[in-house]
């Protein structure tokens, strides 16, 4: 599709348009005194939408509503993460405090026991509660994780053992220094203290993730918010904008009505068989909206316009006209009718004024000034003796929500009729809501069945399709063999360069997988780093030759990302070969999974067979 263009299902009006509508008489009638009564049935047309103003009205209150819910709550979830946060903070300062009153008693009774100042023993016996408290309050503190109070109380265990130790050497060099200075040489003090900073980094490691993911959490949700705020005012103010819009509309249409509607009554007779005509036309034109949004494909679609203004009006001759993806050339996809002035096969949107402009464009043969490069020139020599040519050219772009989609190019040999033209047009908004939708739906079936990185099938059509060819090869009695493969060490290459990175590797395989698999494989994307190929018809014997290749080549391949070269990565892929009719898809993957843990058991960067190991195995029970 060209460019962002949201779903419009079920838009296309099956009906005649306003303009058409309001471009046919009334029915005809005898003038009498009671005829006026016509102007109330503009009116009833003129507000028709009125129905939809209080459900609007409604909506928009609703909608202001949900906005105030949605800052009431996200105030809450705020002040939570922000206790949350100051919960983490008060963790790590607790477990800070705790090491510095451990380290404070240990550097206090080794100065004592170098010194002997009293003070320093003071300062010992003071710093022991110090810490003995610091460590119950991280374990209060970290009540609400079990994997941090389990930390917790293992930090509280090593400082008692670490304090046991200390008074232990304290008490022997008060009765023998000589005999403590030795038993300090040989002590596992710096070991415990080791051991007590380990459990303490991994505790405070945790924790600022737990700040981080928090942290993450908080700014997500703030971004939600604010999304939601900002999207539901703007369009509440927009709904109440449309009611104001609407009801101004209204009441200049009411009084633009009450003129027509004086105008009508002296134009009921002559105007009688022009309606029947509209009449049919707009039965037609019904008809032909409803075929349209049944129609599968994009040519089905121009083909039956083709027919229908072949049928409607047939004095007129012309094309449809689509534009290609790139916006640069459209291509004439329908033709109907005889032209009265040639157009060419291709054209670029600058040679037609519609498509410049996004407006319908009509001109005259001999108006050569404003005419369209891509329409037949005139004859020189009538325009020069002054000859009108009364030859005609109408463009209408196909537009949908301001994108060009095509173009609807009309030629005749007499002048149109304005309900002419206004079918035309009516017709091109029923083709371009159609392309647009039919556009839309084939796009939602590419991304369904695609993954968008790779460009592989993704799991859901795997899940779909594997039932399928394995029962067809089980009645046709046919091995199936099943490649599970996945990137070696893909994590670490994310970590290292970055996910920008992953997805370009990932890219690269998804590519080159696409190269190496046979028309009626299926190569997928089955989650992650992960890829499965299913090779129909493939004994387990070609099967591993194909898996050989596919890994000497991901292998030998590196990629180049922000001009830096990448690789070349390496992968692990596990084979599995249906053995009889009784195999199931999931028995397969199964069995693929297996084989590749074991090739990343093995130590990657090979296949193995998850039949053969079986195999192996069996014998080697019995």
């Amino acid at each position: 599709m060209h460019g962002a263009i949201a779903p419009v299902w079920d838009t296309a009006p099956v009906g005649p348009s306003p303009e058409l509508v309001l471009a046919q008489p009334p029915p005809p009638s005898p003038p009498s005194p009671s005829q006026p009564a016509a102007a109330p049935r503009f009116a009833r047309l003129a507000s028709r939408y009125r129905v939809y103003r209080l459900p609007a009205f409604l909506l928009a209150a609703a909608l202001l509503a949900v906005v105030g819910l949605a800052t009431v709550v996200g105030l809450r979830s705020f002040a939570e993460s922000a206790e949350w946060v100051e919960h983490s903070y008060q963790v790590i300062a607790e477990l800070e405090s705790t090491l510095a009153a451990t380290r404070t008693v240990e550097s206090s009774a080794r100065g004592y026991r170098l010194t002997d100042r009293p003070d320093l023993h003071a300062e010992y016996l003071s710093s022991i509660p110090a810490a003995l408290s610091h460590s119950a309050q991280l374990i209060a503190l970290t009540r609400d994780n079990p994997l941090q109070h389990r930390l917790a109380r293992d930090i509280e265990r090593r400082v008692r053992q670490r304090l046991a130790e200390i008074d232990r050497l304290l008490e022997l060099h008060l009765r023998d220094p000589q005999q403590a200075r030795l038993s300090s040489l040989t002590s596992n003090g710096a070991e415990q203290m080791r051991a007590l900073t380990a459990v303490a980094d991994n505790m405070r490691e945790h924790e600022r993730g737990l700040l981080a993911s928090r942290d993450a959490r908080t700014e997500r949700n703030a971004a939600l918010l604010t999304a939601l705020v900002i999207g539901g005012l703007l369009l509440a103010l927009s709904l109440l904008a449309l009611l104001m819009l609407s009801l101004w509309q209204e009441n200049r249409r009411s009084r633009a009505l009450e003129r027509e509607s004086r105008q009508a009554l002296a134009e009921l007779e002559a105007s009688a068989a022009e309606r029947q005509r509209l009449t049919e036309r707009h039965r037609s034109l019904s008809h032909y909206a409803g075929l349209l949004q049944s129609c599968q494909t994009l040519e089905e679609a121009l083909d039956m316009t083709a027919h229908v203004i072949a049928d409607l009006i047939p004095e007129l001759g012309g094309r449809c006209y689509v534009l290609r993806a790139s916006q640069n050339l459209a291509e004439t996809a329908a033709r109907f009718g005889r032209e009265a002035i040639a157009s060419a096969d291709l054209l670029h949107p600058n040679d037609c004024w519609a498509l410049r402009r996004g407006q319908v464009h009509r001109s005259q043969a001999h108006d050569g000034g404003v005419r369209c490069a891509h329409l037949e020139r005139a004859d020189p020599q009538r325009a020069h003796a002054g000859d009108d040519d009364p030859r005609w050219s109408l463009c209408v772009p196909l537009m949908a929500q301001n994108t060009s989609l095509g173009l609807l190019c009309l030629s005749g040999a007499r002048p149109p009729r304005e309900a002419d033209l206004a079918l035309v047009q009516s017709i091109a908004e029923q083709l371009s809501l159609a392309i647009v939708n039919l556009q839309l739906r084939e796009t939602l079936r590419v991304q369904s069945l695609r993954d968008p990185l790779t460009g592989l099938f993704n799991r859901r059509y795997l899940e779909e399709n594997l039932q399928r060819e394995l029962l067809r090869c089980q009645r046709r009695h046919l091995p199936l063999s099943v490649l599970m493969l996945d990137v070696d060490h893909f994590k670490r290459f994310n970590d290292t360069h970055g996910h920008a990175a992953g997805d370009a590797l990932l890219a690269r395989i998804g590519q080159l997988l696409q190269e190496l698999v046979r028309n009626e494989d299926i190569a997928c994307r089955y989650g992650g780093e992960e890829f499965t190929i299913v090779l129909p018809e493939a004994d387990a014997e070609a099967a591993a030759q194909r898996a050989e290749r596919i890994r000497a080549a991901i292998a030998a391949t590196t990629i180049v990302h922000l001009r830096q070269t990448f690789g070349p990565a390496t992968c692990s892929i596990g084979l599995a070969t249906s053995q009889g009719e009784r195999d199931t898809p999931q028995q397969l993957l199964q069995s693929a999974d297996a084989a590749l843990y074991r090739a990343k058991a093995e130590g990657r960067d090979r296949v193995v067979d998850g039949n053969r190991s079986a195999a192996v195995a069996s014998d080697a029970r019995a």
